[in-house]
C-alpha cells in the first residue's frame, strides 16, 4: 500500500496540540534551568521550524558531495547570449569534451606535465550553429603558439645543433613535457629547408653592398647515397649566395654560377682553386668575370711542391744491407734535405705577404735559381724536380699573381679564402645527417644550414658582433625577413595576454 500524502499545515496543527507544556517549573528544576528558557525554545525554535522538519522529502539517504578532481569541470563563464550567425538568442548547451590545457603546456608544462581542460560546447537552436566559447579560443591560439615554438626549436635543433631526429624528439620532451613524433619532426625539417632554399635564391635579388667577388668551392668527399658534392659560392663578405648538389660537374656548375650572378650581385673577379675546369665553367655559364687563384691554395700548392720533393729522395746504398738500416739512412737524408729547404720555402711563402706585393713573382724566380744553383744545395733528384716544378708554377700563375696581388693593394682583394674553408668545415659535421637523404632533399638540408650561418651573429674573431647578412648589407625590407626563422616562415608567435588571464 502505498504511503498516503498528508499536507504539511495538518501536520503542524497536530504536533502543536500534542506538544503541550506540562510541568515545566518541575522539568526545569530537574535540569537545573529557568522556566522561561524552556517557554522560549518552544516558541521561538520548536514552533518556527515544524513545517521545515515536517515537509516531504525524497526518501532514502541523501547524496554525499564528490570531490571536484582537476580539470574535470568546465571553467565557468558566461553563456553566449547571442548567435553569431543568425542573431538568435536561444543558446543551447551541447555537452563537453576534454582537451589539453595548451595555456599551462605553453608556460610551465616542462614542471607539471599535462594537464586537460573540459570545454563547454554551445549550439544555436534556431540555426545549429555551434558558438566558439573564449575557452575556446584561449586555448586554440595557445595551441597554435605551442606548435610554433615547437617548429622553432626543430629549426634550430637541425640547421644549427646538427642533432638527429631522435635527439631533437628528446629535447622536445624535456623542454616543453610532450613528445612529437619522429615522423613530423621530418617533414618540418624538409619544408625549413625547402623555405630556406627559396631565401637563398631572394638574396641576389636585394638591394645589398657592392659585392666585386664570386669564390666558389666544392666539399669532398662525395655524400648521400646517390654520390654527390656540395657546390658553395660566397662573396667577400663571407655570405654563403647559393648551395648545389652537383653530380655532374659540367652540367651542375655552370647553372649555379648563371643562377648567382643576377640581379643586384654582379662580380667582377671569380676566385677558386687550382683546379683547371673552373675557368671552363666559367665561360659556359657566360660570366664576364675575370678568373684568379686564390693565394691561400698557392701558398699550400707551394708547400705541397717541397713536400714532394722531400718524400721523393732517394739512398743509394748496398743491397746487403737489411731494410731497417736502408729505411733509416733514407729518413735521415729526408731529415737534413728538409732542414736545408726550409729557408727556400720560407722565402716562397714571404713574397706573399703584405707590403710584397711588387715583388712576390721576383722572389719566386730568385728562389727557383737558388734550388738550381749547386753550390747552395745538393743537386739530388728529387730537388731537381722540384725547381722545374717550382719554374712551371711561376710561368703558369705569374700573371694572375701580379693581377691579384695589384687588386690587394688598390681594391682590398681577399687574399685568403679561410672565410670559404671555414665554411666547408661548418657543412662537414652536417654531413652525417645529409647522408640519409636523396638528392634534391640534401640540397635543401644545406640551404637551411646556410640560412642560418648568413644570419648568426658571430660572438668572437674579426666579425664579433655582426652577421654575414649585416656585413654584406643585405636589405631587410627587400629580403622580408629580419632573421632565419622570419625568413622560413617561423617568426616569433602573436600571443594576446587574454590567453593567460
Amino acid at each position: 500500500m502505498p504511503n498516503r500524502h498528508i499536507p504539511t499545515e495538518t501536520k503542524v496543527h497536530a504536533m502543536e496540540e500534542c506538544l503541550q507544556l506540562a510541568n515545566v517549573e518541575e522539568t526545569a528544576n530537574r535540569y537545573g534551568v529557568h522556566p522561561n528558557a524552556i517557554y522560549y525554545w518552544f516558541d521561538n525554535k520548536i514552533k518556527a521550524n515544524l513545517g521545515v522538519i515536517l515537509t516531504n522529502e525524497t526518501p532514502g539517504p541523501k547524496p554525499q558531495p564528490q570531490p571536484a578532481k582537476e580539470g574535470s569541470k568546465a571553467e565557468s563563464e558566461e553563456r553566449p547570449t547571442k548567435c553569431d550567425k543568425c542573431g538568435g538568442t536561444r543558446i543551447w548547451k551541447n555537452g563537453t569534451y576534454q582537451v589539453i590545457n595548451w595555456v599551462w603546456l605553453l608556460t610551465i608544462g616542462w614542471l607539471v606535465g599535462l594537464q586537460w581542460v573540459v570545454i563547454q560546447r554551445y549550439r544555436c537552436a534556431q540555426c545549429g550553429h555551434e558558438l566558439v566559447s573564449n575557452e575556446q579560443r584561449r586555448q586554440a591560439e595557445a595551441r597554435r603558439a605551442w606548435w610554433q615554438q615547437v617548429c622553432r626549436l626543430i629549426g634550430l635543433s637541425r640547421f644549427k645543433l646538427g642533432l638527429s631526429v631522435r635527439k631533437t624528439r628528446v629535447l622536445i620532451a624535456f623542454q616543453y613535457g610532450r613528445s612529437v613524433s619522429v615522423g613530423f619532426i621530418q617533414r618540418q625539417t624538409q619544408w625549413i629547408g625547402q623555405r630556406a632554399q627559396s631565401a637563398l635564391e631572394r638574396l641576389n635579388h636585394c638591394r645589398q653592398k657592392v659585392a666585386r667577388f664570386l669564390l666558389f668551392d666544392e666539399t669532398f668527399p662525395e655524400l648521400g647515397r646517390r654520390a654527390y658534392r656540395l657546390g658553395v659560392v660566397i662573396c667577400e663578405y663571407g655570405l654563403i649566395r647559393s648551395v648545389r648538389a652537383l653530380r655532374r660537374k659540367a652540367r651542375d656548375i655552370p647553372a649555379q654560377l648563371r643562377e648567382v650572378v643576377v640581379g643586384h650581385y654582379q662580380p667582377r673577379f671569380f676566385l677558386t682553386d687550382l683546379e683547371v675546369t673552373y675557368g671552363k665553367y666559367k665561360e659556359q655559364a657566360g660570366l664576364e668575370s675575370q678568373h684568379l687563384p686564390e693565394t691561400v691554395h698557392l701558398r699550400r700548392q707551394i708547400i705541397r711542391l717541397f713536400d714532394d720533393a722531400v718524400r721523393e729522395v732517394t739512398v743509394d746504398v748496398l743491397k746487403s744491407l737489411p731494410y731497417k738500416a736502408r729505411k733509416k739512412q733514407r729518413t735521415l737524408k729526408q731529415r737534413l734535405l728538409r732542414k736545408r729547404l726550409r729557408p727556400f720555402l720560407q722565402t716562397a711563402l714571404r713574397a706573399f705577404a703584405p707590403g710584397n706585393e711588387s715583388v712576390c713573382t721576383l722572389m719566386l724566380e730568385g728562389v727557383v735559381s737558388q734550388l738550381q744553383d749547386s753550390d747552395l744545395i745538393i743537386q739530388t733528384a728529387s730537388v731537381q724536380r722540384l725547381a722545374k716544378r717550382l719554374n712551371r708554377f711561376v710561368k703558369k700563375h705569374g700573371p694572375a699573381i701580379d693581377t691579384l696581388l695589384e687588386l690587394a693593394v688598390n681594391e682590398g682583394t681577399p687574399t685568403t679564402t679561410n672565410s670559404l674553408e671555414s665554411k666547408n668545415g661548418i657543412f662537414k659535421p652536417f654531413s652525417l645527417i645529409a647522408k640519409s637523404f636523396r638528392l634534391k632533399t640534401g640540397q635543401k638540408f644545406f640551404a637551411g644550414v646556410a640560412l642560418m650561418e648568413n644570419f648568426d651573429v658571430k660572438e668572437r674573431g674579426v666579425h664579433k658582433g655582426t652577421s654575414a647578412i649585416q656585413r654584406a648589407g643585405i636589405s631587410l625590407d627587400d629580403l622580408g625577413a629580419t632573421d632565419f626563422f622570419s625568413a622560413v616562415g617561423l617568426g616569433k608567435p602573436q600571443i594576446s595576454l587574454a590567453v593567460f588571464t
